[in-house]
């Protein structure tokens, strides 16, 4: 094990550059921090280049290495440059390098998520966690959301990011038109639409739709979509949140399922 003691340290000075989100792009890797976070990662069997501890927490990660038989790099650090390279304001001492998966362009499976330019980190966080609890097979984003490898994207994830296959989709939004050509019904939610959500027949392959927290689904999603619904709201509230319209769509998608 190596000790990093000063900023001059080239992977410190690189993970430290993870904050950005340029960096990450360019590096292919992002950073995570706690207990938590590193225990899912090593169940889920992402690749990790290095884990990170402080002093004052070695015993347990020790025991977290040996559980999951970890065989990669390993640093000790000291508490200031740690908190240096972490967001938190009261980190727990552990943290890791993950590498970026390379997700395939081609999507094969019958039920995708689709976030169009969600931009709240807590949001987006929560969606991913639900969308794997709801057994999405993919969640595709498309260019304007913020980005899923921000540090607190990862935290409200709860470790999901790791299971949850996420697609990147680029400006000329070629993953939904692609689906689309091959017959996956594009449902979008809206205000506007009067079309029942819970009317709506969910077999067969599917992409759900959310949309910007501010201004719901785009116009270029919306004209691309081939099923336009509304969530009734009886209440008459004006909108909901979007991870809470999420969790409605995607579990109705489960019920319906659950109940052939």
């Amino acid at each position: 094990m190596i000790y990093i003691e000063s900023k001059d340290n080239s992977f410190y000075k690189e993970t430290k550059k993870l904050k950005e989100r340029k960096y990450r792009n360019k590096l292919k890797k992002y950073f995570i921090e706690g207990f938590r976070l590193v225990e899912e990662a090593l169940k889920a069997n992402v690749e990790l280049e290095a884990i990170i501890f402080v002093k004052e927490v070695e015993e347990k990660v020790l025991e977290i290495l040996e559980k999951y038989n970890y065989k990669g790099k390993v640093f000790g650090i000291s508490k200031t440059l740690f908190l240096d390279i972490c967001d938190t304001e009261n980190p727990q001492g552990i943290g890791s390098v993950v590498k970026l998966k390379n997700e395939s362009k081609k999507l094969e499976g019958s039920f995708y998520l689709l976030c169009d330019k969600v931009q709240d980190p807590g949001n987006l966080g929560t969606i991913i966690r639900t969308a794997h609890a709801a057994g999405v097979e993919g969640i595709i984003l498309t260019k304007g959301t913020v980005d899923i490898y921000n540090e607190k994207v990862i935290r409200s994830t709860m470790g999901s990011i790791f299971y949850v296959n996420i697609y990147l989709d680029d400006e000329s939004f070629s993953i939904i038109k692609d689906l689309k050509n091959r017959d996956y019904k594009i449902i979008a939610t809206s205000l506007k639409e009067s079309n029942n959500f819970f009317e709506e027949d969910l077999s067969g392959n599917i992409v759900l739709t959310v949309g910007n927290e501010g201004n719901g689904v785009s116009d270029e999603i919306f004209n691309l979509s081939t099923v336009k619904v509304k969530i009734p709201m009886p209440g008459k509230a004006e909108s909901l949140n979007v991870g809470v319209a999420t969790s409605i769509i995607l579990y109705e998608k489960v019920r319906q399922n659950m109940s052939k």
